[in-house]
């Protein structure tokens, strides 16, 4: 069945969108994160309806939440790519190729 799933993905290139899909979802979980510390770095500082000034704690969860999916998107991405399109082909009984000896003198 896992054959069968991996030759559909190969052959309509679905995985080679899904695994484009997931590295962009990676890129905007980074650059969400970066814009919101950018927004956060410049509105933290606000004034209090008191007087003074108020500020904004840092939210290190968000920051955490945010590494942990991208690098969950990223692995996932990996290692689909790994599934897919793997670097070394393995051999099969019928195609191995005859061994030379290269000891024999002529």
């Amino acid at each position: 069945m896992l054959g069968k799933l991996r030759e559909v993905l190969l052959t309509q290139y679905i995985g080679a969108f899904l695994i484009a899909l997931l590295v962009w979802q990676g890129a905007v979980e980074i650059v969400t994160r970066v814009v919101r510390i950018g927004y956060w770095i410049s509105y933290r500082r606000h004034p209090s309806v008191l007087g003074g000034n108020s500020e904004d704690p840092f939210r290190w969860d968000g920051l955490l939440l945010t590494i942990v999916s991208t690098m969950i998107y990223l692995v996932a991405a990996y290692a689909l790519a790994q599934w897919l399109y793997p670097s070394t082909v393995p051999l099969t009984v019928g195609s191995e190729t005859p061994h030379v000896d290269s000891s024999e003198e002529t």
